[in-house]
């Protein structure tokens, strides 16, 4: 799979990682952007198992479906995500394509917004139908009052 701000498994195994190298310390995350919300989901589907003492979230978009809509202040941040993804894409296609995936590699290599290149690549990585469907489910805006541990977030 590719980064998406659905996957929280990063995360989890940086600090299950971190956390089996240096059990004695106090370890605290902090994301940015699409970021944040990954943490997000992470401490909430970890509750309190995380080795995490507190957080900070920074820009988390809450709902991403709100946060992928053409507004003026997310255009440039949207383009400049959507043009990473398509170079790993374009760097690793070939695990993409064959008979037996459901990827639009196409559509999502001339993806010109992050909403396009989710609809093509990943939402279907994530069993989805339609890409509001994904995100919906993997917006943190609900999840929230599950998080076991102090978050600061600063939007």
């Amino acid at each position: 799979r590719l980064f998406t701000a659905a996957d929280s498994d990063d995360i989890c195994t940086t600090i299950r990682f971190i956390n089996s190298k240096r059990p004695w310390t106090t370890i605290m995350g902090v994301g940015w952007g699409y970021g944040a919300n990954m943490l997000t989901k992470y401490l909430v589907e970890a509750g309190e198992s995380t080795p995490l003492t507190a957080a900070v979230c920074i820009d988390n978009p809450f709902d991403l479906q709100e946060a992928t809509r053409t507004f003026p202040h997310n255009i440039a941040l949207d383009q400049k995500l959507t043009a990473g993804l398509v170079d790993i894409l374009r760097a690793n296609k070939e695990l993409f394509q064959g008979k037996d995936k459901d990827f639009d590699v196409q559509k999502a290599l001339s993806a010109n917004c992050l909403r396009d290149f989710d609809g093509a690549i990943s939402m279907v990585s994530h069993g989805f139908a339609n890409v509001d469907d994904f995100y919906s489910e993997n917006s943190v805006r609900p999840l929230v009052a599950g998080v076991k541990i102090p978050v600061l977030f600063i939007q």
